[in-house]
């Protein structure tokens, strides 16, 4: 039976990387960003199709297109939420490639905001009662600076006209929605730092599939730990309310040490000056 798992958190966390590794897995389908449950929710409603409050309608949209015509009024929220995934699992979007798997046992989408959302999340417990929750945290002021560099793209919409400060705000919101939820649900909540899956990728799968109860095959992980690259910038501190502190303090992020985003600056120092260095001796050798 094709159980439901949601990604949950905040966005420019690693989420993207964390579903390209899942589906390594032969019998995980996670999809990027469908928005299925928002659908789902407004579907079974009678509700007009519109954005969610904390998100684009980018990805909804994608999704009608590939597989609404699939969504039936008789059908309950869990057949049409299998339904229209594994043909988004089938199609492809400019996300994920189309993928052609048997035997699946775990199915999801990942919109980290959105499935906390209390009155979301409180249509996927009843219609999803055994659904599991996949928690990536990345240090807030890395999110900061990834919305930063996000919205300079063509796509960029997250966060938009807010100052730093603000942005950690909302970090700290959403990062205490999953706190709830890990009180409310014991056991099943599964929370990793994104720092940790870069660094210590093979080691952090196995303990997501042990929660999963799935056997990870070595060649997997191997492909997974290449594929996941840590990436050390130089981001500045911020002002952080006593809130932010106590909400990262419970992930391991001491906001109140700025020498930890002084040793990303030296750590990039010292890779740029091996890396001229490595070129230097290639050139003396040739």
């Amino acid at each position: 039976m094709i159980r439901p798992l949601f990604i949950i958190g905040n966005k420019r966390s690693g989420t993207s990387q964390l579903v390209r590794v899942l589906n390594l897995h032969p019998q995980v389908f996670v999809s990027h960003e469908s928005d299925i449950a928002w659908i789902l929710y407004q579907f079974h409603h009678d509700q007009p199709y519109h954005a969610h409050a904390w998100d684009s309608d980018r990805g909804m949209r994608l999704t009608l297109e590939c597989a609404g015509h699939l969504l039936r009024r008789e059908a309950s929220p869990r057949e049409n939420f299998t339904a229209v995934q594994l043909l988004v699992m089938r199609k492809g979007n400019p996300w994920l490639p189309a993928q052609q798997k048997t035997g699946l046992r775990w199915v999801g989408d990942k919109k980290p905001m959105q499935h906390t959302d209390p009155v979301l999340l409180a249509f996927l417990l009843q219609h999803f009662p055994e659904a599991r929750f996949l928690h990536i945290v990345r240090h807030p002021f890395e999110v900061v600076a990834s919305s930063d560099r996000f919205n300079r793209t063509a796509n960029g919409d997250f966060w938009l006209g807010l100052s730093p400060e603000e942005k950690v705000e909302r970090w700290a919101f959403h990062e205490q929605q999953v706190l709830q939820l890990r009180q409310t649900l014991p056991g099943r909540v599964h929370s990793l730092r994104y720092e940790d899956f870069c660094r210590q990728t093979e080691k952090e799968l196995l303990g997501l599939f042990e929660f999963l109860q799935l056997e990870p095959d070595p060649q997997m992980l191997r492909e997974a730990a290449r594929q996941t690259r840590p990436q050390a910038r130089a981001v500045p501190a911020m002002r952080c309310s006593a809130e932010v502190v106590r909400i990262a303090a419970v992930h391991g992020y001491d906001l109140r040490r700025p020498a930890g985003r002084l040793r990303v600056l030296a750590q990039n120092i010292y890779r740029q000056a091996a890396k001229k260095l490595s070129g230097c001796l290639r050139s003396n050798l040739n």
